[in-house]
């Protein structure tokens, strides 16, 4: 899988000196050595090198790191102020309140078209929504475990790229995954009839501009929730697309989709390689087109991991055990 990827694509590389109180610094390198892997760790996917320096430390890394890192270590100084010695544990806890607290203020997004401030749960969030938002690329991968918010977040980048005017259409979809007992009929082997498997599309939508707002941009064709089979042969032109749950397209069915890419169009495909629901041994598209991409610049992957799951604590238990276990043909819960 490709994942060798700027984590954000607006982020800039800086460097900055932080001046620790004297007791602190005198004692610099025990202190990194305890403290430097849980500040790294808190950051990704963003990347921070710390370095000692005469009175202090050296920070370098991509912007909001960096910023994050010094908010950590004035939380870091002012608990050995405080303490008058050095309490790695309250240190620990200091360092630990710092992104929650930015994810909830500094870095919560006032999007245009939705009524209240998107507030990203992990700092993995918030490199994929830059990415949405801000990327010059027209293909944009967020893949990785359920729950760590990549439909809701997808979502909501089009609908405020939309409500900004860079794209004239917000087009969503997902591939029809046979449930157990269901006939296969035409219309579901071409997926061109209605799909309550997109309900879970319309409830984000709902949830962030509301059912009247919906219907609106929906009966003006801004907005359109389609089955998979719909958008064979056409050409979506000023476009945010978005193809959710992409794991369970074949490699046809995902040419297909991929290639529907305009003039002034930005795809975005979000999907979770461990919940294939294919039939057989039926290749995921998913996989192969992340394997074609890999090394070119026709694309930007945004890669979650289980750590990043925000829906719930115990999904992200479930996730774990389940990878663990790596029972074949064994299929999570979507």
């Amino acid at each position: 899988m490709p994942v060798t990827v700027s984590p954000d694509p607006i982020e800039t590389l800086r460097a900055q000196s932080v001046t620790l109180p004297p007791p602190l610094a005198d004692h610099l390198g025990p202190v990194l050595e305890a403290l430097g892997p849980r500040i790294e760790q808190a950051l990704r996917p963003y990347h921070v090198h710390l370095s000692p320096q005469p009175g202090g430390v050296g920070v370098k890394g991509d912007d909001t790191a960096v910023t994050l890192t010094v908010r950590m270590f004035e939380a870091i100084g002012e608990v050995q102020r405080s303490t008058g010695r050095l309490d790695l544990a309250a240190m620990l806890d200091a360092v630990a309140d710092v992104v929650p607290n930015a994810l909830k203020h500094d870095l919560a997004y006032r999007l245009t078209g939705i009524n209240h401030p998107l507030r990203p749960m992990s700092l993995s969030q918030v490199a994929f929504m830059n990415a949405m938002l801000h990327a010059d690329r027209s293909l944009i991968f967020g893949v990785g475990p359920t729950g760590t918010g990549k439909t809701h977040l997808a979502v909501a980048a089009g609908l405020s790229l939309l409500a900004e005017g860079r794209f004239k259409h917000l087009v969503i979809t997902r591939p029809h995954v046979l449930m157990e007992g269901e006939v296969m009929t035409p219309a579901l082997r071409a997926e061109t009839g209605p799909d309550d498997q997109l309900t879970a599309v319309e409830d984000a939508l709902h949830e962030l501009i509301g059912h009247e707002a919906l219907k609106r941009l929906m009966d003006s064709g801004q907005i359109e929730i389609t089955p998979l089979g719909r958008m064979r042969g056409r050409t979506f032109n000023d476009s945010f697309i978005i193809v959710d749950e992409a794991q369970n397209m074949t490699v046809r069915k995902m040419r297909m989709v991929v290639t529907r890419i305009g003039r002034n169009a930005r795809m975005v495909i979000t999907g979770d390689h461990a919940q294939v629901d294919l039939p057989g041994d039926e290749p995921s598209g998913l996989a192969h087109l992340l394997g074609l991409v890999e090394g070119t610049d026709l694309a930007l992957v945004h890669t979650f991991d289980r750590r990043q799951i925000i829906r719930n604590d115990l999904v992200a238990r479930l996730e774990t055990l389940y990878a663990g276990e790596e029972t074949p043909g064994l299929r999570a819960a979507a």
